[in-house]
């Protein structure tokens, strides 16, 4: 009796797993760069990924989000998942993948940021001002290349039925990243782009990415802006006419009146919330361009 219920119980233990590995299909990711890449290395595939975190939500509030209400659904969704992508290296706050794994113990988490493996493959990294590491990786589109290779070689090794054409599609997206460089350096060059003021620190991967001068940086929010620093701002803008101001938000009209007659400031999408524009998918690193 006793063999006969171990081997029921090993029976049953094979099913459940078996069952899960067949449930156990989707890829769950939390920022528009990891599900830009999951998606498209897996087109052409059965695989699903699924976004999680609302639309409005940027990388530095999803840890709030994920105690809160984004606990049940990350929970739910963790059922029926098998792979986890975080940037877990880039970000050691990222919890995504500890609240995935309290609803799947099965579940694979893929470091988008720096490969789990003894050559430990990594992103460059950016050292802010106060110390402290940029978050925005991604606006260094070399570092999307990064990232690319790392996930691709870790879904081949995960479903290695569809490990050719998870190859080809990271080998196209590859290409398209190397057009994406140079389609952004054309356009440095035509603006005559390459002295900057920065208006957020969101920014300093793409500046450094890019070869760009900080002559100076502002980074508190507009309406917190002192007297002195409105000066400097001004003074900066008109003893440098050839000077280039970086934003991450629409100009507002503060900064349009503080400065009327200067027209030369970029706005570069930061891609760290799904936003209104999400993520084509017919042309992903659309949103890279500016």
């Amino acid at each position: 009796m006793r063999k006969k219920y171990l081997y029921h119980r090993l029976l049953l233990s094979f099913l459940t797993l078996f069952t899960s590995q067949l449930l156990a299909k989707d890829v769950l990711t939390a920022t528009p760069v990891t599900y830009m890449l999951a998606t498209k290395l897996m087109q052409g595939t059965p695989i699903t990924t699924t976004y999680l975190a609302p639309k409005r939500y940027g990388i530095e509030r999803l840890n709030n989000w994920y105690a809160g209400r984004g606990e049940t659904v990350i929970y739910e969704a963790a059922q029926a998942a098998r792979v986890v992508i975080t940037l877990k290296a880039l970000w050691p706050d990222d919890a995504l993948f500890n609240y995935a794994r309290e609803g799947n113990i099965n579940l694979i988490e893929i470091d988008a940021s720096q490969s789990i493996s003894p050559a430990a493959k990594g992103i460059a990294t950016v050292r802010l001002p106060d110390g402290g590491q940029s978050l925005y990786a991604w606006l260094n589109p070399n570092n999307l290349g990064t990232m690319i290779s790392i996930v691709g070689q870790d879904l081949q090794r995960v479903w290695p039925e569809y490990a050719a054409l998870i190859k080809h599609n990271q080998q196209q997206l590859l290409v398209n990243i190397r057009l994406l460089i140079n389609q952004q350096q054309q356009i440095l060059f035509d603006k005559e782009i390459d002295s900057v003021v920065l208006l957020s620190d969101q920014l300093e991967d793409f500046s450094a990415a890019n070869q760009l001068f900080v002559e100076h940086r502002l980074l508190t929010a507009e309406l917190e802006w002192s007297e002195q620093e409105i000066a400097s701002l001004q003074k900066i803008v008109m003893e440098s006419p050839h000077l280039w101001i970086l934003t991450n938000r629409k100009v507002s009209k503060q900064l349009a009146d503080l400065l009327p007659h200067f027209s030369n400031i970029l706005i570069i999408d930061t891609i760290d919330r799904w936003g209104a524009k999400g993520v084509n998918l017919a042309h992903p690193l659309q949103r890279w361009l500016f």
